[in-house]
């Protein structure tokens, strides 16, 4: 035999590094694509926002029906009687009799002059024209003068134009005049009278009024001031 050695196919030939290179290859690949993987940054899902609750508007709101007892329902069949607010009512205005009541006519008589402060009248006595503060009452002589009302007597003088003249305070601020009466009448100053009640008589003292004869000169005053006494009087 001869001394050659038979060759026999291996793996550590040629193709055997190449077949080493490749799995060497395959192997880093698949390393790498595991690396990458387990590796790789982890993307979080992001956060849904909070929605507020949106509140149902006022008006869409069902409304609540009250419930209504049977007592609280009304019978409108029937109508419904309305009474009116009742009307404040003004104060009265009292009038001179109502503050001096039991007022009565000094004198029965007939008025010959009238009352008259803001027109001039003639005066035949004085042959002048001038105003009157009072009523002259014409009657005969002698007859009786009666007080108008209730008061006590303030004067009793015999003055230079009206004669003998007797002056009575009443309530409410009234005082009453009587001149051209006889002298000498029955009440004296501080003398309490009633209404009606004689204060003098009839008489022709007033020179100021001479002309006319027996009368009465009758006038009133309210809290110092003349007044018409028809408004006393009535």
């Amino acid at each position: 035999m001869s001394g050659k050695r038979s060759s026999k196919p291996g793996f550590g030939g040629k193709g055997g590094y190449i077949a080493l290179a490749m799995c060497m290859v395959i192997a880093g690949v698949v390393t790498l694509a595991t690396m990458k993987t387990t590796t790789a940054p982890q993307v979080k899902e992001p956060e849904k926002a909070q929605t507020p609750a949106v509140q149902q508007p006022q008006e869409n709101r069902k409304p609540i029906t009250p419930v209504i007892q049977p007592e609280q329902i009304q019978d409108v069949s029937r109508p419904v009687e309305v009474i009116p607010p009742a009307a404040e009512e003004p104060e009265p205005v009292q009038s001179p009799q109502e503050l001096v009541p039991q007022v009565v006519s000094p004198l029965d008589g007939t008025t010959v002059t009238v009352f008259s402060m803001t027109e001039l009248m003639y005066d035949e006595t004085m042959a002048d024209w001038r105003t009157h503060n009072g009523v002259d009452i014409q009657a005969g002589e002698g007859d009786a003068v009666k007080t108008a009302a209730a008061g006590t007597v303030q004067m009793v003088n015999d003055d230079g134009l009206m004669g003998t003249t007797v002056v009575i305070a009443h309530a409410g601020g009234y005082t009453t005049q009587y001149s051209s009466l006889q002298a000498e009448p029955p009440v004296t100053v501080g003398q309490e009278v009633h209404s009606g009640e004689i204060i003098g008589y009839v008489g022709s003292t007033a020179a100021a009024e001479s002309t006319m004869g027996p009368h009465l000169h009758f006038s009133v005053s309210r809290n110092g001031e003349l007044i018409d006494p028809g408004e006393y009087v009535g």
